[in-house]
């Protein structure tokens, strides 16, 4: 998901959840980076940040990334969705679902203090949801 579309200008946001295939077996990755106020905010595995929640009922995906700086908590309900060509072993021969008129609501709230450092929504919000998504809940 993602969106550019603030309030103000020179806010943005993305993120991405998915299952990431290791030589073990797989894992869930995720990445996501809001950029606010000159200062880029990073939730990923490589800087110690945790997915703590991810939840969608078929109609709005809940997401929440915490790490030592604070917790990014994000809610969107989908949007209609567009079918789009998704590549399937290599060739594009698949088909995925993005809406790209979603509204994405962001929190942004301080570790310890409990500040909110943003709060607010993007409008013109795309999202991708694309099969199971139960595989990339936190456990």
């Amino acid at each position: 998901m993602q969106s550019n579309h603030f309030d103000r200008p020179g806010i943005s946001f993305k993120a991405s959840v998915a299952r990431i295939p290791w030589v073990t077996g797989n894992f869930t990755g995720f990445i996501a980076g809001f950029w606010f106020e000159n200062r880029l905010y990073r939730f990923t595995e490589y800087n110690r940040s945790r997915l703590s929640k991810l939840s969608f009922d078929g109609s709005e995906v809940e997401i929440r990334f915490t790490n030592r700086i604070g917790t990014l908590s994000i809610t969107a309900p989908v949007d209609a969705a567009t079918g789009l060509a998704a590549p399937v072993r290599g060739l594009m021969d698949g088909r995925i679902e993005e809406s790209m008129t979603s509204v994405i609501n962001l929190t942004l709230t301080e570790r310890g203090t409990g500040r909110i450092i943003f709060s607010g929504e993007g409008r013109n919000g795309s999202i991708e949801i694309f099969g199971d998504t139960t595989t990339l809940m936190p456990r």
